[in-house]
């Protein structure tokens, strides 16, 4: 058998190999960390991680990275970010030399960047989604350099990697609401299944906030819909940073907003609620020249793991009429002794 013929019988044993393990592995994570291995396997690579567009934080992040830990870049910087913005292939094997390449993470790390192959990750409609990169070349003397034939290897991880990124995103669209960007209510079923509720059964606390924009119909009638739109999304983002790493929040529908917030007692989500309140009410949505100041009503209780998802909601929305019924613009928490609403009955 010649030189190569062998690599090619090499190369798809490695293939098959991995094909095999994602066959194994159906989740999202484990599938894209396979796939990232691919890569970096075919084109002999010593680090490969696949990169995520997110255009809404502006920020390009590793979804999974072999041999490195989670890595996130600005918008429209490095080799990554060269690659994305032009579409395009980018080889170098003296990225010291290059002007695109980023030195920074190397010099906190210590790590020597020898050589780097990256490549855009496109979706079915031509939109660049990602990037797949791989550094530093292996070879049997040390440290080589990528060429034509690493290209069209690591080609081939980019597209699976591509589809399966695709397919997570469209799976993930069904869950999210378009004014906003929050998640809507399937996305609140899927996060507390999956998410809340595992750690719910370790007896680790849950907390849930129900929240209200008060007459919010006025501000409709007043200023218009897109007015109405617009003081929408403010409240939105408002929720979104201010829970942000504490759990997840979902527009629950019209001016409704529910934030779920794992490992949280009552007592620091009721803080939590008086503290976005406090934020709204100072805060002002300027649109089109105007500038509309509103108000919310907050329900907090403790979630109760023998309970279901829709009758934990049930309780928090009892505390959230209340506020409502009783002067709006407050925080009406369910504290102990008012009803079921510790983790356990």
């Amino acid at each position: 058998m010649g030189k190569e013929s062998a690599e090619a019988e090499e190369l798809l044993e490695k293939i098959f190999y991995f094909m095999n393990q994602l066959v194994d592995n159906q989740s999202f994570e484990s599938a894209i960390l396979i796939l990232t291995d691919m890569g970096r396997t075919l084109v002999n690579a010593e680090r490969a991680s696949f990169w995520y567009h997110d255009k809404k934080k502006k920020q390009y992040w590793t979804i999974a990275a072999w041999d490195s830990g989670r890595i996130v870049i600005p918008e429209g910087t490095g080799i990554v970010g060269a690659s994305m913005e032009h579409n395009e292939t980018i080889c170098i094997n003296e990225p010291y030399a290059d002007d695109r390449f980023n030195p920074d993470v190397d010099k906190e790390t210590g790590y020597v960047t020898r050589s780097i192959l990256c490549m855009p990750v496109i979706s079915a409609r031509g939109e660049v989604i990602g990037a797949y990169q791989a550094i530093n070349k292996l070879s049997p003397e040390g440290y080589g350099c990528f060429d034509d034939r690493d290209e069209k290897r690591l080609a081939l991880a980019a597209m699976y990697c591509g589809k399966t990124l695709e397919t997570h995103m469209l799976y993930y669209q069904t869950q999210e609401d378009q004014l906003t960007g929050l998640k809507n209510r399937r996305g609140f079923y899927e996060y507390y299944r999956h998410e809340l509720h595992p750690q719910m059964m370790q007896q680790i606390p849950a907390s849930a906030i129900m929240c209200d924009i008060d007459f919010f119909k006025k501000v409709n009638d007043t200023y218009g819909h897109n007015a109405g739109d617009a003081v929408l999304i403010h409240v939105a983002n408002i929720l979104e940073n201010m829970a942000d790493g504490c759990g997840q929040v979902i527009r629950w529908g019209g001016e409704e907003f529910v934030i779920l917030l794992k490992e949280m007692a009552l007592g620091e989500a009721a803080a939590l609620a008086e503290n976005i309140r406090q934020t709204v009410e100072n805060s002002v949505c300027e649109f089109e020249g105007q500038y509309i100041k509103v108000t919310m009503s907050f329900g907090v209780r403790m979630l109760n793991v023998v309970m279901t998802p829709d009758e934990n909601i049930q309780g928090v929305d009892d505390k959230l009429y209340e506020a409502k019924t009783t002067g709006r613009n407050k925080v009406v928490v369910a504290w102990p002794g008012e009803g079921n609403f510790g983790m356990t009955e």
